[in-house]
């Protein structure tokens, strides 16, 4: 089976650029969910450690219970709890306050336009009056950005709706008893396109791991892939000219070749090519023939080879996103830190 390596340096290069706009390490809380983006949540979780990350977001309560002790703040975004813990959890919608007991500590969720998850503004002081009744205690409230990476002025649209949700929600604390709670909204494009950080610290994925899905129009940040995924060669032969090699045949050989068989294949996140396109791996070298499930044929002789080291140029070749390419990777791959 092929392996990841981590670049350590690239990744503290990134980390310190967010930290930079962000205005200090306290403020970037690092996102590591679905495995850290692919990248090993235990891997990726000590590096931000070593960094000096305090605060981290995960998906469910198991990836909190791997890193609860490398942070001192940890948000969960999509986990209802049955046995307290300490860390935080966030509310999506009104009914989901009532699936919450007493003593919990949440964080809010507020739709300020991407109509996905969170309550309404409109909603804010009936969520207040139920978070009081149900005995929780009220940590955080925070949105999402639907546009931050595009060219558009609704990035500015939502920060002023969030704005108000700020205002709204310090009057509600005073009413209700609660203390001042901690108000974020940026992510990684978000930051990058602010001036400044408005909010208590900023949830930043992508960009930690080395890139930025953002129009060009906005220039370069100097962020550096921390990933980079390799093979070993299994076997290697002669494929002499008119010969057609892998599954269907649909490469044939337009004269003699030296073609070598990979460890890795669409079974460990790598996508199943069908031999129709010509894709070419980092060092030039060429794929030949469909990808199978644990392995690939490419036009080359060397004991391993870079499958892939830039995210985002294998992204547009499959017309998606460097987060769809790296968080398909599999978990069983050795991750190891360079």
């Amino acid at each position: 089976m092929g392996w990841i390596k981590l670049d350590k340096n690239a990744f503290f290069n990134n980390l310190r650029l967010i930290s930079n706009k962000a205005g200090s390490k306290e403020k970037v809380a690092i996102v590591l969910k679905d495995n850290a983006y692919g990248h090993g949540l235990l891997e990726i979780a000590n590096l931000a450690k070593e960094f000096g990350i305090k605060r981290a977001v995960v998906r469910n309560i198991d990836e909190a219970k791997r890193i609860k002790n490398l942070f001192d703040y940890i948000l969960i975004l999509s986990d209802i709890p049955q046995k307290k813990y300490k860390f935080h959890f966030t509310i999506n919608s009104l009914e989901e306050i009532q699936k919450f007991k007493s003593g919990f500590n949440v964080e809010l969720k507020v739709d300020t336009g991407m109509h996905r998850n969170g309550i309404l503004p409109n909603e804010l002081r009936d969520a207040f009056k139920l978070i009081k009744k149900r005995g929780l205690n009220l940590k955080g409230i925070f949105t999402h950005f639907r546009s931050a990476d595009d060219l558009s002025s609704e990035l500015f649209w939502q920060k002023e709706n969030f704005k108000k949700i700020k205002k709204e929600s310090l009057k509600l604390c005073k009413e209700f008893g609660f203390k001042r709670p901690l108000f974020h909204s940026c992510n990684s494009a978000a930051l990058f396109r602010s001036s400044y950080l408005e909010d208590d610290f900023a949830r930043v994925g992508i960009a930690a791991y080395g890139y930025l899905e953002m129009d060009e129009v906005f220039g370069e940040f100097a962020l550096k892939p921390v990933l980079s995924l390799w093979a070993k060669r299994i076997s290697k032969k002669k494929i002499k000219k008119g010969e057609r090699l892998g599954y269907g045949g649909v490469f044939e050989a337009k004269e003699d070749l030296i073609v070598s068989t990979y460890d890795i294949g669409y079974g460990d996140g790598f996508f199943r090519l069908d031999g129709k396109r010509e894709f070419i791996l980092p060092g030039g070298y060429k794929v030949v023939g469909r990808v199978s499930m644990d392995s690939m044929s490419v036009i080359c002789d060397k004991d391993e080879i870079c499958v892939i080291g830039d995210a985002k140029k294998k992204a547009r070749f499959f017309n998606t996103i460097s987060y769809e390419v790296l968080v398909k990777l599999s978990p069983f791959l050795r991750r190891e830190i360079v």
